[in-house]
């Protein structure tokens, strides 16, 4: 993580996350848990909390960018009629593989995430979380258990109990019904909603989801207050997000950016030199996000231009494309790995996927025909309606964008030649049409 904000020189590029703080003195000595202390020895902390939270609009990290507030009040609405206490879990999973971002919190700024958990708990009532991470991430799995030994041992968390649970089931680790699936102890599977996890999660009692990113926000907000946070970020998303961003030569850097800052502004102030000379495409959102080309790469980052353009906050990526890149090459590669991560319980994910990425690799093998453009705009919609969860919901947005911005790849491959002469054949014969879906 940036110590701090990297971003073009505007006012919109500031640091919002404070220093890394690996131990309770250095966590103190920056004024943390000062918020968490206030809302304990205040009768109406909770909804103090609450209030805070609202008053700042602030939204959720995750990806679907929806407002925390809303979130809390319907776990606790569903407390009130069906009872509780409910449980809260983080999910600080990083599903994207190259992600920089949970695992640079746990490891960096471990007691910003255990206050906006303390935070998030006094606000609906929770007694009992679990932090959800990677298996993989050793680093972050001791410097979290060191760091919850000293909050409790200086008795900032008196009525809080946390529990670290470490698993690794691939890019669906992170989806919300797969998560809780499996901290239930079943396969890593999405589940049908409603009920959602507000009114009916771990143990049948109402849970709170959040992102472990939310909750360093949430004492981001809790620190510095709604009114100077409403300050950063553009108008529909105050603040700032992190973002991994990977050069073209697959190099991965940490930034801090403020919402509506342009994708150009963050890629240099990642020090990633971007042109159309030098590169093919931006991804934006991770392996379920789409690539846009260099006339959109003015588009603020924010959640709304950017759904407009095809893409997704998503992991918080940003990819640069070398500018060899086929497209038609990419999106095969972007959907053949989300044909082996998708849990295969919906049979539009499952079956919709495969039949995309195969179709694909027809048209850059050279046996593919016009029909194939027909087949793919059909399916790319087939599988976000048919899906259960998320990851079916934004499995197209790499062909979408693909075939809205670099229709002339497809044109060229359909003609027999790859348009950066970089595709090598990988079959030799059409997807069987007959008997599929």
């Amino acid at each position: 993580m940036p110590d701090s904000a990297s971003g073009s020189s505007s006012n919109q590029s500031r640091a919002l996350t404070p220093a890394p703080a690996v131990s309770l003195a250095e966590y103190r000595n920056q004024g943390g848990f000062q918020a968490i202390e206030r809302a304990s020895a205040s009768p109406g902390g909770g909804d103090s909390v609450l209030g805070e939270v609202r008053a700042a609009r602030l939204r959720g990290r995750g990806g679907a960018g929806k407002l925390v507030a809303d979130k809390w009040q319907a776990v606790r609405d569903a407390v009130a009629k069906r009872g509780g206490p409910p449980a809260l879990v983080c999910n600080a999973y990083d599903a994207d593989p190259r992600s920089l971002i949970a695992q640079t919190l746990l490891t960096r700024h471990p007691f910003l995430v255990i206050e906006g958990l303390a935070l998030a708990a006094h606000a609906v009532g929770a007694r009992e979380a679990y932090l959800y991470l990677r298996s993989s991430n050793r680093e972050g799995y001791e410097t979290m258990t060191s760091a919850l030994t000293q909050a409790r041992d200086a008795g900032v968390l008196p009525r809080l109990t946390v529990t670290l649970t470490g698993v690794d089931v691939g890019f669906m680790g992170g989806e919300e019904s797969t998560m809780l699936q499996v901290l239930r102890g079943f396969r890593a599977m999405a589940a049908q909603r409603p009920p959602f996890p507000a009114q009916v999660g771990l143990n049948d009692l109402p849970t709170l989801v959040q992102n472990v990113e939310t909750l360093a926000q949430v004492a981001t907000v809790l620190r510095a207050g709604a009114t100077a946070y409403l300050k950063t970020g553009s108008a529909d998303t105050p603040g700032a997000k992190l973002i991994t961003v990977i050069d073209a030569s697959g190099k991965p850097t940490l930034v801090e950016a403020t919402f509506g800052m342009t994708i150009a502004d963050i890629l240099a102030g990642a020090g990633a030199s971007v042109t159309p000379a030098t590169a093919r495409a931006v991804v934006v959102g991770g392996p379920e996000g789409g690539a846009l080309p260099p006339d959109a790469w003015s588009t603020p980052y924010d959640f709304a231009p950017l759904e407009d353009a095809g893409v997704i906050v998503g992991s918080g990526t940003i990819q640069v494309l070398p500018a060899t890149t086929c497209m038609v090459k990419w999106a095969s590669e972007q959907t053949e790995y989300l044909t082996k991560e998708s849990c295969g319980k919906c049979i539009p994910c499952r079956t919709g996927t495969k039949r995309i990425a195969t179709t694909l690799a027809g048209i850059i093998s050279d046996v593919g025909n016009e029909g194939d453009l027909a087949l793919l705009a059909e399916f790319a919609d087939y599988v976000p309606d048919g899906s259960l969860c998320g990851f079916g919901w934004h499995a197209t947005h790499g062909l979408k964008t693909a075939m809205r911005y670099f229709a002339d790849d497809f044109k060229r491959h359909l003609a027999g030649q790859c348009p950066t002469g970089t595709c090598v054949p990988v079959r030799s014969h059409r997807y069987a049409t007959k008997g599929v879906l």
